[in-house]
């Protein structure tokens, strides 16, 4: 039986679900290779790692600002209404969330002043959720989100506020972005379209829509630009394109809800969080062969995952659990955990060890 707490993931799962007009279908289980295992507080300190992890509570309209070495909360910081996803400067000193749920905006944290900076209200692209760093012809710091409200991809400046460009997908639905920066473009899955667009983030146009499986939502490429895996959530596949024709060169089944797509450093393995069948399985990039399993509870519900900035080393919300798990990639195993809000989402990591008085 779920908590109280738990209950409350589940009605935001199923709200998102009706949102995108999701009719998933829970797959057969795959074959386990290794098994979750609540650890202590103590096992979690003794991991040699320092840093802050940045999580976004979808409940509690805030993010979590975690250090890794005493797996504790040092500070909460409040975000706009319905927060999903974030993202944490390559200096780990900015973090952006989203407020996707009737906030309609952007929250710009200094992490090292552990302070709200801005709130870049989003009246005219409601619905923002996908999110990326992307670098502004005048050399500031500068984000790319998508609306599925209005159908487009935006771009902020996240020291003015200013809403410098729109891209038009005229696709319902865009959800999630991956950027490929040498050629200045970037893909959004369009999840009641049942496409990708790509897009010219430097002449700020639309190239192309591809059709993909239905409700496609995940997303990632590959370093080099040319290969594109995406999740369908309605027949719970992962697909991998080619970005050259667009082509299916690769094709894997049985999830019931693949949530994302995350890329080891040296693009060796990719891993995929499966939010129904409370599981993430690992995938061999160059070979596209799956490689393993890592099953956690039957409640965890895992959301969104980042990577460690020097380690092989993944963090993984547990939405239905309040925390998040770091995942040895080789072993495939939990090795720490870690206290968040309530029903904890988008993460990311700052190398910036913080206390509750600032930054060490």
């Amino acid at each position: 039986m779920y908590s109280p707490k738990q209950l409350v993931g589940v009605l935001l799962f199923i709200l998102l679900s009706i949102y995108v007009n999701q009719t998933n279908v829970l797959a057969s289980p795959l074959s386990r290779d290794s098994n979750y295992q609540t650890m202590s507080p103590e096992k979690s300190k003794s991991i040699n790692m320092t840093g802050t992890l940045v999580v976004v509570n979808k409940s509690d309209n805030s993010i979590s600002l975690i250090d890794v070495h005493s797996a504790t909360i040092i500070n909460t910081l409040p975000t706009g209404k319905g927060p999903h996803e974030l993202i944490v400067s390559e200096d780990g000193k900015t973090a952006v969330s989203t407020d996707f749920v009737g906030g309609d905006s952007l929250t710009v944290f200094d992490l090292v002043s552990q302070s709200v900076t801005r709130t870049i209200d989003l009246d005219n692209q409601k619905g923002p959720h996908g999110i990326a760093f992307v670098q502004a012809d005048t050399n500031v710091a500068a984000v790319m989100f998508t609306s599925g409200q209005s159908q487009s991809v935006g771009f902020a400046n996240i020291a003015t506020g200013e809403i410098s460009a729109t891209i038009k997908t005229q696709q319902e639905t865009t959800h999630m972005l991956a950027l490929d920066a040498a050629s200045k473009k970037a893909y959004t899955t369009n999840i009641r379209s049942n496409t990708i667009s790509v897009l010219d983030i430097e002449k700020h146009l639309k190239i192309k829509d591809i059709p993909t499986a239905e409700m496609p939502e995940a997303i990632n490429l590959s370093k080099d630009g040319g290969l594109l895996w995406y999740g369908a959530n309605k027949q719970g596949l992962i697909r991998v394109i080619d970005t050259e024709n667009f082509t299916t060169v690769a094709q894997f089944e049985g999830f019931g809800f693949p949530y994302r797509v995350l890329f080891n450093h040296d693009e060796s393995v990719a891993l995929v969080p499966d939010f129904k069948n409370h599981s993430v399985r690992f995938f061999d990039v160059k070979t596209l062969t799956e490689i393993g399993t890592l099953t956690l509870p039957n409640e965890a519900g895992p959301q969104g995952i980042v990577m460690h900035p020097d380690m092989n080393v993944a963090f993984l919300s547990l939405n239905l659990l309040d925390k998040v798990v770091a995942i040895d990639i080789a072993k495939r195993e939990i090795i720490a955990e870690y206290p968040t809000g309530n029903n904890p989402d988008g993460v990311g990591f700052s190398q910036l060890v913080l206390t509750e008085t600032g930054e060490q």
